[in-house]
């Protein structure tokens, strides 16, 4: 199987992708996802060039471009790499997260190993092509470390990642700590340190990168002690420590709220923290850069009668001043639909949701990087309720509709279990999908991922619309 890497060229809007030729016994089933591996993809950048300089040649070129998209299956607008086993250890391995390095064009992928004693956090680098670089352990011991989350601090060209820990061992008191690591991989300098500690449990934690306040922000769920399920948050310096009286009484009431994310918004030096209450609401809180709640508190967005829960949110900026929060909503036993809506800076739901995809679940939703798209992800059933399980998406414009659905990963024939928990954090040149893959014909779970770049041209040129460029032969 061969790579090829070619470059497209439009005014001001250089795009670079690699493609995979595949001989005909490599040919992949439909519906994987993989480009269109037509000779035409190999027009080297010279005469691609030459052709935008050459009106004839740039008409020739126009039309071969738009017979090759006509052509394509739906999903083929949505370039992909190949399948990436970030790792492979002969271990169970869960809950992956990952962030995006914007001054090196890297990724960090985190997750939890269970190798039969403890449960630990582990780590992988990635470049922004997706080629694997150094993996390492981040946080190990005698007891339980579980669910990870990571952020990146470009101030410092380093991430925080902050996990649940089983202080006691019996699984009475789980408390939350971190570790800053460095952009090359962990420093024996920076240890792990304690983030809360009370006798409540903290689990299921979340991190921002709040770059005007230059500072992380961290939630996560607060449980026992005889009071409902309520959602906390810390505020942490740059150099790992907690900011003097930087707890933030996020969100509590009456009833159990659960599964926090949150996302940081540039333009008004803010965040959106979301939740579920008791899985039947979606819920969200706003917060000033240094953890004031606004707005009059809680809001919902979507509280209609069917059970709402684990919702995804994020934040483009540049101008846009506005989330999306993606969700998973229960319409029969088992059975779950994934709907999405954006809310406004000052936290006004915008516009009725949008209905994602049936039969689905657990969504993750990302902004990629330098647009004003969002990118959603999550597990799609195959056979039945149960599984297997594949990953697909859709991209969430800026004037509210949605892309064609796409799948990251299918199931083959004779599948079982396959690809379940998605996260994703949009790049440079596109966006890194990661999962829980399970390994077929044995008791191990890896972590997979794919590259899912853009369209071919983010100018337009693919509808047709040629006004990036400087001249359009007729």
């Amino acid at each position: 199987m061969g790579v090829r890497t070619v470059t497209f060229s439009s005014e001001g809007n250089p795009l670079r992708r690699t493609f995979i030729q595949r001989t005909r016994e490599d040919t992949p089933r439909a519906g994987n996802g993989d480009p269109p591996t037509t000779d035409d993809q190999s027009t080297p950048k010279k005469e691609i060039a030459e052709a935008v300089m050459n009106p004839m040649k740039r008409s020739i070129l126009f039309l071969t471009i738009l017979t090759l998209v006509a052509a394509a299956p739906v999903w083929a607008d949505q370039s992909m790499g190949p399948e990436i086993p970030i790792s492979v250890l002969d271990n169970q391995q869960y809950n992956p997260h990952v962030a995006y390095n914007s001054v090196r064009d890297q990724y960090l992928v985190v997750w939890h190993n269970f190798w039969g004693g403890s449960r630990d956090i582990y780590g992988r680098r990635l470049d922004g092509e997706g080629n694997l670089l150094s993996s390492f352990t981040i946080s190990t011991g005698t007891w339980d470390r579980v669910q990870p989350a990571v952020a990146y601090d470009p101030l410092n060209d380093r991430y925080l990642v902050v996990w649940s820990y089983d202080f006691h061992g019996d699984g009475s008191d789980w408390d939350l700590y971190g570790r800053l690591i460095p952009w090359n991989g962990p420093d024996a300098g920076l240890t792990e340190f304690p983030i809360e500690t009370s006798t409540r449990t903290q689990d299921s934690p979340e991190v921002a990168f709040a770059l005007a306040q230059q500072e992380f922000m961290v939630v996560w769920n607060n449980s026992g002690g005889g009071v409902p399920r309520d959602i906390e948050g810390a505020r942490i310096q740059l150099s790992g420590s907690l900011v003097p009286g930087g707890l933030v009484p996020v969100a509590s009431g009456a009833g159990d709220r659960f599964n926090p994310d949150i996302a940081y918004n540039l333009d008004r030096n803010e965040y959106l923290v979301t939740y579920d209450e008791n899985g039947a609401d979606i819920l969200a809180t706003r917060l000033t850069g240094n953890g004031v709640v606004l707005g009059g508190g809680e809001f919902g967005i979507a509280t209609w009668p069917s059970p709402e829960s684990k919702p995804s949110v994020a934040a483009c900026g540049g101008g846009t001043d506005r989330y999306f929060v993606a969700w998973q909503s229960l319409v029969a036993a088992n059975d779950n639909d994934v709907y999405g809506r954006f809310v406004t800076g000052d936290g006004v739901p915008d516009g009725a949701p949008l209905h994602f995809s049936i039969h689905a679940s657990e969504p993750d939703v990302t902004c990629r990087n330098g647009s004003a798209d969002f990118l959603a992800v999550w597990e799609s059933q195959y056979s039945s309720t149960t599984g297997p399980f594949g990953i697909d998406g859709r991209l969430v414009l800026p004037n509210g509709t949605l892309s064609q659905g796409f799948v990251v990963r299918t199931v083959y024939s004779g599948e079982t279990g396959v690809a379940t928990m998605p996260a994703a954090v949009g790049g440079q040149q596109g966006s890194l999908v990661v999962w829980e893959h399970d390994r077929q014909g044995t008791s191990y779970q890896d972590i997979h991922g794919r590259m899912v770049w853009g369209s071919l041209f983010s100018d337009g040129f693919e509808s047709g619309n040629t006004n990036a460029w400087s001249s359009v032969a007729p």
